[in-house]
């Protein structure tokens, strides 16, 4: 019965390892291995925003924490 909702969601994750077998062709696989993590904050956000979990104080320093790493890599 939901059928048409499992094939939709097969379809995008062969999508999403496609995109990230192409990145690791044009850029450093560790990069691309790191910048994969930031979907952790995409989960977060829904979590938070659309589920009503709460925003604790150890995700909101693992969101940091995260978005540290993706600043140290284009800095560096």
């Amino acid at each position: 019965r939901d059928w048409k909702a499992g094939v939709f969601t097969g379809v995008l994750s062969g999508a999403a390892y496609w995109i990230v077998m192409w990145a690791m062709t044009k850029a450093p696989i560790a990069s691309v291995a790191s910048l994969r993590e930031t979907s952790i904050l995409f989960a977060m956000m829904i979590s938070v925003f659309a589920l009503g979990e709460k925003m604790t104080g150890w995700r909101g320093a693992a969101a940091l924490s995260i978005v540290a790493g993706v600043v140290a890599l284009r800095l560096g």
